[in-house]
């Protein structure tokens, strides 16, 4: 089997590729004019999302080790956009959430991700953006993601 014709059709790869090209559209945005790495920013939408969450939460959520988890929750914690608190039931975990000055930040940062992206879909027609939404629903129920 030709190597080419194999990766056109191999779903692992075409994943990983379109998740990688689709990064380099917001990299511009969250890397150069914020200061944050990919990990840095995936957290920091994480912790928008929810009150509080450990970094075996964050893990499950981003999905990456608990290792890169846990240097992104310190370089945030670094700029004042995280606190951590021991768990008063059991202190082996620690709880993660936004500051004020988090929040604000995120704030600032999310318009010209939502930019970014639409500017990205712009060239698509109103049938294709569904179609792609339909398709990522179907493979988020495969993998138990919905």
């Amino acid at each position: 089997m030709d190597t080419d014709m194999f990766l056109k059709g191999y779903l692992p790869y075409r994943l990983n590729l379109l998740a990688e090209l689709t990064s380099e559209n917001t990299q511009a945005i969250y890397r150069r004019r914020h200061g944050l790495t990919r990990m840095e920013w995936r957290v920091l939408v994480n912790l928008s999302e929810a009150p509080t969450l450990t970094a075996s939460e964050l893990c499950e959520r981003v999905p990456a080790h608990k290792t890169k988890v846990s240097r992104a929750l310190a370089a945030l914690e670094t700029r004042g956009w995280v606190t951590r608190r021991s768990d008063e039931a059991d202190r082996r975990f620690a709880h993660a959430a936004l500051t004020l000055k988090g929040k604000r930040a995120f704030n600032r940062i999310r318009p010209e991700m939502v930019a970014a992206t639409e500017e990205l879909l712009a060239p698509l027609s109103a049938e294709d953006r569904h179609k792609i939404d339909e398709g990522l629903k179907v493979l988020e129920r495969l993998f138990g993601q919905d």
